[in-house]
């Protein structure tokens, strides 16, 4: 129990961590792609709902792999060896994204119900690491390899019932985190840590927004239209980074209990992010319906602030009043935004301007920022 990172008064993220934060990147990206894809200048809604569907699974892996090794991460060979396999499975899967997961379902599924057993296997052999006599490791580790197993059954039935059945796997693990929220108290969330978590891999998702927009800048005639959306992009991605870690260090003064309000919140964000990211580079290439446009960025929008509000409405409490009317105020200029009859480059700049709107709405909370890190 002495090597249990979890008890390092200065503990940071590991460098296994940072590795592992890129390869998941790296998968979201080949997720990301499905939004790239245009048809006659649409994206049906099934093909965004494949984007989310594609999405879950490789989120939940290295959601998982983040709670284990929030609490019992040793930084081991046993440790760093299973999570380079994991790493390798992500790789995996996210190749059966990219050459249509349809024609590979069977390995994608045995890819990622290999890595949720391998997650499984760290909590069951780490039951003796925390003074909880093993009731937490052994929890977590029998409830996911229980919902492996749901998912696994999926490639014995034809589609389109085998996705449900994977998908069932998926629900029964996070409902189960969530009834046994009570038992999950006995070993809580390093906080520093886990909010850490969350923030570099957020760091790293706006910095693959910065390359989507440099790719989509590559090889084609720049003129006022293209050079304002790139401007325009940045500026958002510049804007989204501000609204994020303004007052991030504010959760890591929170004693968290079991962090799934942090961790759970953050699928929609990084959704958010990817749909976000997704609209820039067709607002460049101007390849994409207007009417798609908005719902596109209706959804990004909605999801982005969803996943960022949700985890201080819940662990700071003293902020709602003004997340509240904060993001009532920016869905309601994004709203109007979206109305006006303007193209896509117009629309940018005008949901680029509704961030930075948040931006300074911000600093109606600063005062009590400032005093709560005043010294008592």
């Amino acid at each position: 129990m002495k090597d249990l990172k979890y008890f390092d008064a200065h503990r940071r993220a590991t460098w296994l961590e940072l590795f592992f934060d890129l390869i998941f990147v790296v998968a979201l990206s080949d997720a990301g792609e499905i939004l790239s894809e245009t048809h006659d200048g649409h994206i049906p809604l099934g093909q965004f709902l494949h984007f989310v569907l594609m999405f879950l699974p490789l989120w939940w892996i290295w959601a998982g792999h983040t709670i284990y090794a929030n609490r019992f991460d040793t930084d081991s060979r046993q440790h760093r060896l299973s999570t380079l396999l994991i790493m390798f499975l992500l790789i995996v899967i996210s190749a059966q994204v990219s050459a249509g997961v349809q024609d590979h379902y069977a390995l994608a599924v045995a890819c990622y119900c290999g890595a949720r057993l391998i997650i499984a296997g760290m909590y069951l052999v780490s039951r003796r690491k925390h003074n909880d006599r093993g009731g937490f490791a052994t929890t977590v580790g029998t409830v996911f390899a229980v919902g492996a197993a749901i998912s696994l059954c999926s490639v014995l039935l034809a589609p389109p019932w085998s996705y449900p059945v994977f998908y069932a796997g998926i629900v029964f693990d996070m409902a189960a985190l969530v009834l046994l929220n009570r038992r999950l108290h006995v070993v809580p969330a390093h906080t520093p840590h886990l909010v850490e978590r969350v923030g570099l891999l957020t760091i790293i998702m706006l910095g693959e927004s910065v390359i989507g927009i440099s790719a989509a800048l590559a090889g084609i005639a720049w003129n006022p239209s293209n050079v304002i959306a790139a401007v325009s992009g940045f500026v958002m991605v510049s804007a989204i980074w501000w609204i994020y870690y303004d007052s991030f260090h504010l959760l890591e003064q929170r004693k968290l209990a079991t962090g799934h309000s942090i961790l759970y919140s953050h699928f929609f964000l990084f959704s958010g992010l990817a749909i976000l990211a997704s609209l820039i580079r067709h607002a460049i290439l101007d390849d994409l319906d207007p009417g798609d446009f908005r719902q596109l960025a209706a959804a990004g929008t909605v999801l982005f602030f969803l996943g960022k509000q949700y985890g201080y409405y819940m662990e700071v409490p003293e902020l709602r009043p003004y997340l509240l009317t904060n993001t009532a105020a920016v869905f309601a200029l994004t709203a109007l935004v979206l109305t006006l009859p303007l193209g896509l480059q117009g629309m940018l700049v005008g949901i680029t301007a509704t961030m930075i709107c948040y931006v300074l709405l911000n600093l109606r909370y600063r005062h009590l920022v400032r005093g709560w890190q005043a010294p008592p």
